[in-house]
């Protein structure tokens, strides 16, 4: 009898199981950190049953998961994990569906959908018997729902690729990314403990998929784009980085070209970034720490 039969054959609620499924989920993305118990527990309300678990008992919960994931191997197999641990108890059409939707909703925590995650929400469909059009509706009314964050965390990974653009990471655009907030509407009204969330989310996703210039370049165009969809919001996000790359009174090629790479994603003509960025620009006294030569070059 192999180690997950020996567990189908015990008492697991369905709380344990999506909430094994939640840390699974998160696991097959990366590593698993005091940020993802976080995570889980702030979108646990996508499993209804999770919300009435007093937070004692849910965090009990979440440390057997974490144990059976990551210690015991229970999810080491996707296909078996499903099929013996999760289908078994987690029984009703809602209860199935809302299962999925925490899942997916776990996923799209890093904006994408990875290559593990996704073998688990195929998995998922096909192990709880769902139909696709229960998937999407899921699928749609968790975008919906976390469309502020989603917005949120593009905006400030968005700060986070300014300020790394030279390779160098300065106090003052840390600083920036903070205080330059209250210019771009996804993240203008978070107070301090909602940005700080927030931006270890953004900080995780900038550290696990956007070391890669190639893919922050990707990132600009395909992910801030969607999530900045109207014209003010793009506005407001050329603001934001021209804000944060001058904070430190130097603006760096690196910097210059991250900028150039945003109006063209963003589709800004450059007669207005150039407007918006000029509002900047009085506070920088060096290129690529050479001094400005009024009239001339750096």
């Amino acid at each position: 009898m192999s180690f997950l039969d020996n567990l189908s054959s015990r008492q697991v609620s369905p709380h344990e199981a999506a909430v094994t499924c939640a840390v699974a989920t998160l696991t097959l993305s990366g590593d698993f950190t005091e940020l993802e118990r976080r995570i889980i527990s702030l979108f646990r309300d996508q499993f209804p049953p999770l919300s009435k678990l007093p937070d004692p008992a849910f965090m009990q919960i979440i440390e057997k998961a974490i144990d059976l994931v990551h210690n015991q191997g229970v999810a080491r197999d996707v296909r078996q994990f499903v099929q013996q641990y999760v289908a078994p108890v987690i029984i009703t059409p809602e209860d199935r569906i809302a299962a999925y939707r925490y899942a997916y909703s776990l996923a799209m925590a890093n904006l994408n959908i990875d290559e593990g995650e996704e073998v688990l929400l195929e998995e998922l469909k096909t192990g709880l018997g769902l139909d696709t059009a229960a998937c999407a509706a899921a699928e749609a009314q968790a975008l919906n729902e976390f469309a502020p964050l989603h917005r949120a965390l593009a905006a400030v990974v968005l700060g986070l690729i300014v300020v790394t653009a030279d390779g160098q990471v300065y106090e003052e655009e840390l600083q920036a990314l903070k205080d330059s907030r209250t210019l771009l509407e996804p993240i203008a009204r978070l107070d301090d403990t909602q940005f700080g969330l927030v931006y270890d989310l953004a900080l995780s996703i900038y550290n696990r998929f956007l070391l890669d210039a190639d893919n922050r370049v990707a990132f600009l165009y395909n992910i801030v784009v969607d999530k900045l969809p109207t014209r003010d919001h793009r506005v407001q996000g050329f603001h934001y980085a021209a804000s944060i790359a001058t904070a430190d009174h130097d603006i760096a090629r690196a910097e210059i070209d991250v900028l150039k790479d945003l109006l063209a994603a963003l589709k800004i003509n450059d007669a207005v970034g150039e407007s918006i960025f000029n509002q900047y620009m009085g506070r920088v006294k060096t290129i690529d720490g050479h001094p400005i030569v009024p009239g001339g070059q750096a």
